[in-house]
């Protein structure tokens, strides 16, 4: 029976690749669990980081590989080129933890200057904050459907536990 059950699971994860991971970050030991889904390729995102120049409206970045403390939030164009990085950088509001218009990008190889999230009240993209304090922010973050444009296609969903950029994992 439990095999069974474990069989369906994997099966619907499989399926519906920009559905939130199951784990909580706050519960395992990375930082972030989901996927970005870009032009059908699956690219597990493993990394966050918070900027808080603006301690009012934070950035959060989550990636799939690891970036020095001066690469966040705004991304060099070379390391999405040369390292085919993949990340996607919001910002939120410090007041409420809703999302802002202030930043928005999805950074992958072919788009080194990141393609837009869309204005918030386009709807395009979820976030459910639940902390939300002057070093760290958690929550869920996640397109509302699969985002189509004649240039790209992306989804995602992300379970993240972002620290300020620079700052040592806390044990």
């Amino acid at each position: 029976m439990k095999h069974a059950l474990l069989a369906v699971f994997l099966i619907g994860a499989l399926t519906l690749p920009w559905e939130a991971s199951p784990v909580s970050a706050a519960a395992s030991d990375k930082e972030v669990s989901g996927n970005l889904v870009v032009d059908g390729r699956t690219v597990p995102l493993e990394h966050a980081y918070l900027d808080v120049t603006d301690p009012d409206e934070p950035i959060v970045v989550l990636s799939d590989k690891p970036l020095a403390a001066e690469a966040v939030p705004f991304i060099p164009e070379k390391l999405v080129k040369d390292d085919q990085l993949h990340a996607i950088a919001f910002s939120l509001s410090r007041k409420d933890g809703k999302l802002t218009n202030t930043f928005g990008k999805v950074y992958c190889p072919g788009h080194e200057l990141g393609v837009g999230l869309g204005r918030v009240e386009e709807g395009i993209v979820s976030l459910s904050v639940t902390r939300n304090d002057a070093s760290e922010v958690d929550g869920i973050v996640a397109t509302v459907k699969p985002v189509k444009l004649s240039y790209i296609e992306y989804a995602f969903s992300m379970d993240f536990h972002a620290r300020v950029a620079g700052e040592a994992k806390k044990k």
